[in-house]
């Protein structure tokens, strides 16, 4: 059976059901990391500038152990709250890091986290951003991702519940050979926005980088995406595709999307685009011709359109997981704990 490490700092009943027998909790509260400085097995373990936020050095292969890192607000400091993250990988080490972020009351928080990666010579890191917070809260991520030679980032970005939720996440692919696979997906209803700004710049020969973002918005939810990719000259052999995709589900959901390529190269294959559109009213007629309920027909459609998104998760347990939240979080089941702001998981 899994064990799990809870929080004795915070005082309500913080239920983590992210499962895996070898993963390492990693707790952070109002920005503190609650444990002491230390390093195990090759990863060393520090407070940020000011003893606000995590470092983490990695060095060795870890593939099979997640590092799972749980930031919280508490209910103490309903104040804005701002820190920053540095998280470097050694050359050839390969590392999963999984960030949950949670609010402990309906605060109108307003929070900023600036994460800084580095990826060594022939790393590679697998990371997973899963923003659960609630409908009054907003957040903003800041994500700055430098690849070196031969490294590989796959970085997912789950935007499941907020009020406000901005992310920009910028990679710079700096050495020959670098790998960048960058996916997410944002789910908004009520009077929800989000937001997502992602840079892509190809500054050496032969890397390779290919970006799946996909929406839903419900009700009078806004969202925008605005993505570039950045060839700069010289570099050669890139390959290079972005994909935006969304679903309004009613007439008062917004969506602005801008996919962006800026080529100074010859030799180079790239691609975007963007799609916006509603459930499929032929698919619904045959769903429900074969005895399936609105509700359940259209909830097969939603799943289906994000199944993509979600399989890039590589890791079984961990993707299974986010499947079922998904899934709850698309029959409203989010929306209807009104007095809980962790929603399960």
């Amino acid at each position: 059976m899994t064990k799990y490490t809870y929080m004795p700092e915070v005082r309500r009943v913080f239920r983590c059901t992210v499962p895996n027998e070898n993963i390492r909790q990693v707790f952070l509260v109002d920005g503190i990391l609650q444990e002491e400085e230390n390093e195990r097995n090759g990863i060393v373990l520090q407070r940020g500038t000011n003893q606000m936020g995590l470092k983490l050095h990695i060095s060795g292969d870890h593939s099979q152990e997640p590092i799972q890192v749980i930031s919280v607000r508490n209910e103490d400091l309903p104040r804005p709250l701002e820190f920053s993250n540095r998280w470097e990988l050694a050359p050839g080490a390969v590392a999963q890091i999984i960030v949950c972020d949670h609010t402990m009351q309906e605060y109108l928080y307003k929070t900023f986290r600036y994460s800084q990666i580095k990826v060594g010579d022939g790393a590679h890191l697998d990371i997973l951003f899963m923003q659960n917070e609630h409908h009054r809260s907003n957040y903003r991520l800041d994500i700055d991702a430098q690849l070196n030679e031969l490294s590989g980032l796959d970085c997912h970005i789950l935007s499941l519940y907020g009020g406000v939720i901005q992310n920009t996440l910028h990679v710079n692919m700096q050495r020959p050979g670098a790998v960048c696979n960058l996916d997410g997906l944002y789910l908004a209803d009520g009077e929800q926005e989000v937001l997502y700004d992602i840079t892509v710049r190809h500054d050496s020969p032969g890397c390779d980088s290919r970006q799946l973002f996909k929406g839903i918005l419900d009700n009078h939810a806004r969202a925008s995406f605005d993505g570039t990719i950045h060839v700069a000259p010289g570099a050669q052999k890139t390959e290079a595709y972005q994909a935006n995709h969304n679903l309004l589900l009613t007439h008062d959901a917004r969506i602005t999307t801008k996919p962006q390529l800026e080529i100074y190269a010859d030799d180079v294959k790239c691609s975007h685009g963007a799609t916006i559109g509603r459930l499929d009213e032929l698919e619904l007629f045959y769903l429900r011709s074969r005895g399936i309920p609105l509700a359940e027909a259209r909830m097969l459609q939603q799943m289906a359109f994000v199944q993509d998104v979600l399989d890039r998760v590589r890791n079984d347990a961990i993707r299974s997981r986010l499947e079922r939240m998904v899934e709850s979080r698309l029959r409203g089941e989010f929306t209807k704990c009104s007095h809980c702001t962790m929603h399960c998981c």
